[in-house]
């Protein structure tokens, strides 16, 4: 039976109420409900009313939402969602949508997904706003939270409301300046490991820190030589242009122009993919497109997921070495 509170409760209010969690700020929240700040703050003080609790206390960094408004946080992401699947999104237009989307990615996705991802965007969907951070430990909880909206890292152990997809196609390439003496050669593993590496990796994921190529090195008694160890491709960039050091990175970089005249990529050296070839995988997660299981129903939310998988797996760039295509921690 509909109690008569139900049926007096404005569904606006619950709405506005899910944006001000997300956003802890009274002018990010407006803008987003295009509604003006007066008309926000009597929208406040309507569900301060309704659920007689103050929710939120203004701060100098923002709204910190009360115990109340944190429980409320939890549940109303599925309430929201179940009507939002009952109204439906049937008349979604990506060229007509006015929105943002918040993503999570490593700084070397960052240099594969955004140039292609924003070109896209400019010319499909020009009032998408795209905002990135680097992927936090709790980016799970996040995700639930609705505070991002996607977020790409080694799919270990996921939640179960939490969907990853994996990035199959991204496959390490061994890159160098243009000018490199190994440029011109049929490159053996004497050459690959005649000179100083540079090891790019995305922190956090292993107690060892280590990295599939390294990790099968060190099976054949063999080791390179690390010279450099970064999360930030581009600084890893300038270091080879300067310099007659190796990088294992993911295949494509060389083919969007960004780095191209500054560093070129060739295949892994033939016995070194043997190597790998050869070597038991141990446990290690696959770089995955993570969501949360309530947008699956969100017709912006798939529109963006199949145009992010569509840059990350750069399936027009890279060459398809099935044997390698799992995104390693380190390379």
């Amino acid at each position: 039976m509909i109690s008569r509170k139900l049926i007096r409760t404005d569904l606006n209010l619950l709405v506005a109420l899910q944006i001000l969690l997300e956003e802890r700020n009274v002018t990010r929240a407006a803008e987003r409900l295009s509604v003006s700040q007066p008309a926000l703050s009597k929208t406040l003080q309507k569900l301060r009313d309704s659920f007689e609790d103050e929710l939120f206390t203004r701060t100098a960094h923002g709204l910190v939402p009360t115990p109340r408004a944190e429980e409320l946080g939890v549940e109303l992401p599925k309430l929201l969602e179940t009507v939002e699947r009952v109204l439906g999104d049937t008349d979604f237009d990506p060229a007509t949508y006015a929105g943002g989307f918040r993503l999570q990615l490593p700084p070397i996705l960052c240099e594969a997904l955004l140039p292609g991802l924003v070109a896209d965007l400019r010319e499909q969907a020009p009032g998408v706003q795209i905002i990135t951070s680097e992927v936090s430990p709790d980016y799970q909880d996040q995700l639930k939270k609705g505070e991002i909206d996607f977020a790409a890292f080694v799919a270990y152990d996921t939640d179960r409301d939490i969907h990853a997809e994996p990035i199959a196609t991204l496959v390490p390439r061994l890159y160098m300046s243009t000018s490199h003496p190994l440029v011109d050669k049929d490159i053996s593993l004497q050459d690959f490991l005649a000179y100083p590496h540079l090891r790019l990796y995305l922190p956090g994921l292993t107690r060892e820190n280590g990295s599939m190529v390294d990790d099968v090195l060190g099976q054949y008694g063999v080791h390179r030589q690390i010279a450099l160890e970064t999360t930030q491709f581009a600084s890893a960039v300038g270091v080879l242009a300067r310099t007659d050091s190796l990088l294992v990175a993911n295949a494509g970089f060389e083919e969007g122009g960004l780095y191209r005249g500054l560093i070129t990529g060739r295949e892994l050296p033939a016995e070194l993919q043997r190597m790998i070839r050869n070597s038991p995988g141990g446990r290690r997660g696959k770089m995955s497109l993570m969501r949360h299981t309530r947008t699956s129903r969100s017709a912006p939310h798939q529109w963006m997921r199949s145009l992010l998988m569509k840059h990350l797996s750069g399936a027009e760039h890279v060459e398809h070495m099935q044997q390698l295509s799992a995104l390693e921690d380190k390379t």
